[in-house]
């Protein structure tokens, strides 16, 4: 953890001007009292009965919308030739939603994945813990609305490039040694907006070579850093290496209110005292250490994870003054309310969740960064804290991704990992995203659009390492927390800059991940 003076980094900010789901289980899932199977049906129509049962046990959406067939499941199942046929027509039963950007059933996010071999006609994939590839996300950025370059938006933490020494900021100057010129023209008629190219066949050219050598078993990159100097790395593709969540953790040091720095790019298992759990605490203790009065978590890249561990998290956060609150409820469907499915719930941990106080802090104020990548379980952390501390978010755009919902996964025949949307966790208050209704309290309502942040179209200044006061994002975190004519007037200096992204030109961003719950925690 790096101790940075705000006094010293304001002088240079002046002078120059950063699901929910339920997770699968490690036990044998338990399953509901089986009805009689038919002997004459075969595996791949037995699966098909299986998914269309457990939609109807555990969808968020069964009581009202899916017809019970659970004695004669065939009824329904024998008009699909699929499995992944059956999920999606029990999804387009499920309500209509319409918001902004998005017009369709309120289930978007229920899926299956085959599992040793099997083809369900749709394939999905949900990595947890452990990543494949690089761990690189690109996103191409202009700086002076003429010339747009790619740059490395993030670098996944325990990845290769993270490992080989890529940072955020590095703009790509070459792949595998080729000789291509990785600078485009743009027009940006909006100085507000996003840019477009001027010549979309050349930019395709090589956003292709960008995206194929990501996805190579070998990749050589050479980059360009803020002081022009260029940086070299081959690199192998890995296919599987593990998560660390943190990419940067710091302090700011000020003479009144000394305040935390914590970006985390998703929540991976925590139990144990394993190593994840040991990074959190490491954090945790340094900004106990310095008596934190407010803390900035990025989430601009979190695409959710364990519930259990952005519970840990928000415990940490909440400190002396949640202890013994009432942190979260779940909502869930009859079946899963009721007597016979306690044992499953009991395994879940599907339970009121009240704040342990992990920490001694006591902070003043909690400042969230986020985007609309920020989704799931990184929402339920916001949500959570809302009404227990002041909290501030500020967004790139407009809102978050907008995913109250959560899974567990459940087994099917050993041939489908089956991911209902399950549960929906509401906060102390009942309800989800009320602080951004801007409306009367009977008005109030779920997030489905996303959280609606308190300062918005902030941008996301790529050409900022992460960590540094002089990111825009941070930069405006930084002031309303250690406001002062210098901290302001860098902000002021910050916010002239142009920072325009591509039209279309992220790259390899992180997948959503979601709300998962572990069984026998």
């Amino acid at each position: 953890m790096n101790l940075m003076p705000i006094k010293q980094a304001g002088r240079l900010a002046a002078l120059a001007l950063t699901g929910l789901f339920v997770l699968s289980c490690k036990k044998d899932n338990p399953k509901p009292e089986p009805e009689p199977e038919p002997t004459d049906r075969t595996e791949g129509q037995l699966i098909k009965d299986d998914i269309y049962k457990y939609y109807k046990l555990y969808s968020v959406w069964a009581d009202g919308s899916i017809p019970d067939y659970l004695k004669d499941p065939a009824q329904y199942t024998d008009q699909y030739g699929s499995a992944s046929s059956v999920l999606d027509a029990l999804k387009r039963l499920t309500p209509v939603h319409v918001a902004a950007g998005y017009s369709g059933v309120f289930d978007r996010f229920s899926f299956i994945e085959g599992i040793n071999g099997y083809n369900i006609a749709g394939q999905a994939s949900t990595k947890m813990d452990n990543n494949e590839g690089y761990g690189i996300s690109v996103q191409w950025f202009s700086l002076d609305a003429a010339t747009a370059q790619p740059y490395i938006s993030f670098v996944e933490g325990g990845s290769p490039a993270q490992v080989a020494g890529f940072k955020r900021a590095d703009i790509i100057t070459s792949v595998n040694n080729d000789k291509e010129n990785y600078s485009v023209e743009v027009t940006c008629p909006d100085p507000g907006g996003s840019c477009e190219v001027k010549d979309p066949a050349a930019y395709s050219r090589l956003r292709n070579n960008i995206n194929t050598a990501l996805d190579a078993a070998s990749l050589t990159l050479q980059v360009k850093r803020a002081d022009n100097k260029l940086f070299e790395k081959p690199m192998s593709y890995n296919n599987s290496y593990v998560i660390n969540p943190i990419y940067k953790d710091t302090i700011y040091l000020n003479s009144n209110n000394n305040i935390g720095y914590l970006a985390l790019s998703s929540f991976e298992e925590i139990e144990n005292n394993n190593q994840n759990q040991r990074n959190i605490d490491a954090a945790f203790t340094q900004y106990e250490a310095k008596q934190i009065k407010s803390l900035i978590v990025d989430l601009r890249y979190n695409g959710g994870g364990y519930v259990d561990a952005a519970i840990y998290v928000a415990d940490k956060i909440g400190g002396a003054k949640t202890k013994g609150k009432l942190m979260l409820t779940y909502e869930m469907n009859n079946y899963m309310q009721s007597d016979a499915a306690k044992s499953l719930r009991d395994q879940l941990h599907m339970y009121d969740t009240y704040f342990e106080g992990l920490s001694a802090l006591n902070l003043n104020k909690v400042y969230f960064l986020v985007s609309e990548e920020t989704a799931s379980a990184a929402e339920m952390l916001i949500n959570v804290l809302t009404p227990h501390l002041p909290v501030e978010i500020i967004a790139t755009e407009s809102r978050t991704y907008g995913k109250p919902v959560g899974f567990f996964e459940q087994k099917v025949r050993d041939k489908v990992s089956y991911w209902p949307a399950s549960f929906i966790l509401k906060n102390s208050r009942g309800n989800l995203g009320e602080k951004y209704n801007k409306g009367a309290e009977s008005g109030l309502r779920d997030y489905w659009d996303g959280l609606v942040p308190d300062k918005s179209e902030v941008g996301d200044d790529v050409s900022a390492e992460v960590g540094d006061p002089k990111e825009r994002m941070l930069a405006t975190a930084l002031a309303d927390a250690a406001p002062s004519t210098r901290a302001r007037a860098a902000l002021r200096s910050i916010s002239s800059r142009t920072i325009q992204p591509v039209d279309q030109g992220k790259m390899h961003t992180r997948p959503e991940r979601g709300m998962i719950k572990t069984r026998g925690r």
